[in-house]
C-alpha cells in the first residue's frame, strides 16, 4: 500500500478575492499609575486595537517589548526609575519600528518630547480620545500599505 498525493482542484477563475482580516494594531502600555493602565485598556480595547502588553516601569516595558513585539508603546513621561525618554530609546532599541508615543499629564513637554529621536508622537493625558484617534488613524495607514 503506497501513499498517494493529493491533488488540489484548482480555483475557478471566476471565484472571488477574498481580503484577508486585518491585524488589530497591537498596543503596549507604559505607566507607573496602575488605574491609569486600566482606564487606558478599557478605552483603547477594540476590534481595532489590541492592547497586548501593560508595564509599570521602563525596565519592565523593554522586557515585556521583547516578549510581544508591540506596533505601538504609549508611554508615560514621568515613572520612577527610567523617565519615559528612556524608556523609549530602550524600546527602540529592541523594536526598531515600534512607534513610541509619550502620553503625559505635563503638556509642557510636548517640545522636548518631539525633539527626542526615539519618540514619535505626544499626547496629552487630558486627551485620551486624541490617543484613541491617533491609534485608530496609524491602524488605517497601516492597513493602506499591507
Amino acid at each position: 500500500m503506497g501513499t498517494t498525493p493529493i491533488k488540489k482542484r484548482p480555483a475557478p477563475l471566476d471565484t472571488p478575492h477574498v481580503t484577508p482580516p486585518r491585524r488589530p494594531l497591537r498596543v503596549l502600555l507604559v505607566d507607573d499609575d496602575a488605574d491609569v493602565l486600566v482606564m487606558l485598556q478599557a478605552v483603547l480595547t477594540s476590534r481595532a486595537l489590541d492592547v497586548v502588553g501593560l508595564a509599570t516601569n521602563g525596565e519592565d516595558a523593554e522586557k515585556v517589548a521583547v516578549a510581544i513585539a508591540p506596533d505601538v508603546a504609549v508611554v508615560d513621561y514621568m515613572m520612577p526609575g527610567l523617565t519615559g525618554f528612556e524608556t523609549a530609546r530602550r524600546i527602540k532599541a529592541v523594536r526598531p519600528e515600534c512607534v513610541v508615543v509619550i502620553f503625559s499629564a505635563l503638556a509642557d513637554v510636548e517640545d522636548e518630547a518631539l525633539a527626542q529621536p526615539d519618540v514619535d508622537h505626544f499626547v496629552a493625558k487630558s486627551s485620551v480620545l486624541e490617543l484613541d484617534a491617533l491609534l485608530n488613524n496609524m491602524r488605517a495607514a497601516r492597513n493602506a500599505v499591507d
